[in-house]
């Protein structure tokens, strides 16, 4: 499977969708894009949203923790949103589910009962 990457503006900021697997053979080109994203923008927030990412290896999540330290020198906010499955569970055991955040997204709808 491929990794693709889209983003696109909103009103508080960017979301940048990841599709596929994203492992060490694509995680350098994500982290540049993302670092250009920071430096030429600069956003108040980046929302990575992984709701169709299927696979993330340990080189990737270091790379979503770097954007997150550079994110916030500059005073923006960089959360990981939709994560689920097994890249939810490697984002959980290495710990960087507490640093970048995770969870639904700001614009998503919200799940009632009743």
């Amino acid at each position: 499977m491929t990794f693709t990457q889209q983003v696109r503006a909103d009103e508080n900021g960017y979301v940048v969708r990841l599709s596929g697997e994203m492992d060490y053979t694509v995680s350098g080109r994500f982290e540049v894009a993302v670092q250009r994203l920071l430096d030429h923008r600069r956003p108040a927030s980046v929302r990575l949203d992984l709701a169709d990412l299927d696979f993330i290896d340990s080189t990737a999540v270091s790379v979503l923790v770097r954007l997150w330290r550079l994110a916030r020198r500059g005073n923006c906010s960089l959360r990981v949103v939709n994560a689920h499955g097994l890249v939810h569970h490697v984002l959980d055991v290495t710990g960087a589910l507490a640093i970048v955040g995770a969870g639904p997204a700001p614009d998503a709808n919200p799940v009632t009962s009743g």
